[in-house]
């Protein structure tokens, strides 16, 4: 049986633990951004790969997450609270959760997408891998230096309304491109993967506002 409270030296920092968590949500983004290029391009197999390496990601993710939460009431000191601490371990976790979401749904439904959105989906995927690596690099920096991390808060707000604005664009193309009567299917999968790719970029930014509001608390 481990004990959750022993004095034995762990191998990780919570530091480590920390910086872990967000590395495996930027996997997480990249895995879900292959899976989404290869599915509009009808390469079902590969979408399945990818997809399922994200799956697999998000439940590392879980351990990791309970390790910090075994270890939250150790000696162990960071800037922040162990409440604040876990608020922000949490959000880490919300945002991996949307991408599962979304590879989970390229899962469900093999769909032939038209032409005109494939490579608006594709640039719609990569903004969202982009915003996965500033927030990685958002919570390395809060860890240290909260100057640094509010320039990539910053970054990750204007990639959240890029994404915002393409969205809306590809919903308009949806329309325009579908019979929705006789091809309702097709319609109907490909707005709920907008949707789901927008909401994956605002739960990343819903995290990188607290992280401002955390560095404001704590800032001299």
């Amino acid at each position: 049986m481990v004990e959750i409270f022993s004095r034995k030296k762990n191998v990780k920092s919570m530091r480590d633990l920390f910086i872990e968590t967000s590395s495996l949500t930027k996997c997480a983004f990249e895995t879900m951004r292959n899976a989404v290029l290869a599915y509009v391009e009808g390469n079902f197999d590969l979408a399945k790969k990818e997809a399922d390496i994200t799956i697999a990601t998000e439940k590392k993710q879980d351990r990791v997450k309970e390790e910090v939460f075994a270890r939250m009431f150790s000696r162990e000191t960071m800037v922040f609270s162990r409440a604040d601490r876990i608020q922000i371990i949490e959000n880490i976790d919300k945002i991996t959760d949307k991408i599962e979401i979304v590879v989970r749904k390229l899962l469900l439904y093999q769909v032939d997408i038209k032409a005109p959105l494939k490579e608006e989906i594709k640039e719609l995927a990569e903004l969202n891998n982009q915003i996965g690596k500033e927030v990685h690099e958002m919570v390395i920096a809060v860890l240290d230096d909260f100057e640094k991390a509010r320039v990539h808060i910053t970054e990750i707000t204007n990639l959240r309304r890029n994404v915002r604005e393409k969205q809306w664009k590809l919903q308009k193309m949806n329309y325009d491109y579908h019979d929705i009567q006789e091809d309702f299917l097709a319609f109907r999968y490909t707005e709920t993967l907008i949707k789901y790719l927008m909401e994956t970029a605002d739960r990343a930014e819903i995290f990188a506002d607290r992280v401002f509001i955390l560095i404001n608390k704590y800032a001299p």
